[in-house]
């Protein structure tokens, strides 16, 4: 019992993590820009991919990482800079074409690499043992760069002047632009920002579970059902949702198994928006 009470704790927390990092991207974007991303699964899938090609072509696993992640950053500021930012106060525009994105990316990864499921190339090896339980250390390092990240985030966005030109954004978009904030800029390193966060939850999925093209798909959904869960914009909700979302899964997967899990995790995040529908952290309109 205490073996299953330990791998339900390491292990929801590390699903838990992960979530928290892609969806408080996709927060992060519509709090800012009301940018409903519909390419937002891309960043995370890309990220891995890209990753696993140069890392098997010869390059330092840390550094192919490294360069994955800054691409889907600058790969998201192209999409914004070329198509987004002309189209922005249209919203259903914006849902059609981040949506039609996605697909032609998906597309693409699925003719170039097949639909069959791959792993990213370990970037550190061992197992710990609890008890009798293994903890392979890829899962504490997803958890601890989640961690580490979400915190980075935080400090990011309330401690610095960027960051708070971007919670000025979010609140006040005409307000921002009357004390001389440049907002465009600000959407920029936002969407930035979104992709990044997505891209490292893509790899760090990737290290501890295998994925296919077809993952941008779960990517996506998941990250929208938790920041609605979480409330509308709030990257906070965002990510005590994702914890909840992550022990769901894991406690359904351990006692009913891994095909009800997803299932479970999307019906108490019905459940819970029928009692309450602006989220746990949202307000009213």
């Amino acid at each position: 019992m205490i073996d299953i009470a330990v791998r339900i704790i390491v292990y929801g927390a590390v699903v838990g993590g992960i979530w928290a990092l892609v969806a408080s991207g996709f927060s992060l974007i519509f709090g800012v820009a009301r940018i409903l991303n519909f390419a937002h699964g891309i960043f995370f899938i890309l990220a891995a991919y890209l990753g696993i090609v140069l890392a098997k072509s010869g390059v330092n696993p840390y550094l192919a990482t490294l360069i994955s992640i800054l691409f889907v950053g600058g790969f998201a500021v192209a999409i914004y800079t070329g198509l987004l930012a002309r189209i922005k106060e249209h919203e259903v525009m914006v849902i059609i074409v981040t949506l039609a994105i996605a697909l032609l990316v998906e597309q693409i990864l699925i003719i170039i690499f097949g639909e069959h499921r791959i792993s990213y190339p370990a970037l550190i090896s061992g197992v710990l043992r609890i008890g009798k339980t293994p903890i392979t250390y890829k899962r504490i390092l997803a958890f601890v760069v989640a961690v580490v990240v979400l915190a980075l985030l935080e400090l990011f966005i309330h401690k610095t002047r960027t960051g708070k030109m971007i919670m000025a954004s979010s609140q006040n978009y005409e307000g921002a632009l009357l004390v001389g904030i440049n907002v465009d800029r600000i959407f920029i390193i936002t969407m930035f920002l979104s992709a990044v966060l997505a891209g490292i939850g893509g790899v760090l999925y990737t290290q501890v579970f295998a994925a296919s093209p077809a993952a941008s798909l779960k990517a996506l959904i998941f990250a929208f059902a938790i920041v609605i869960l979480g409330g509308l914009g709030s990257i906070k909700g965002s990510i005590v949702a994702a914890f909840i979302i992550g022990y769901i899964i894991t406690i359904t997967n351990q006692f009913l198994g891994a095909q009800w899990a997803e299932f479970a995790a999307l019906l108490v995040i019905i459940a819970i928006l029928v009692f309450k529908p602006t989220g746990l952290f949202g307000v009213e309109e």
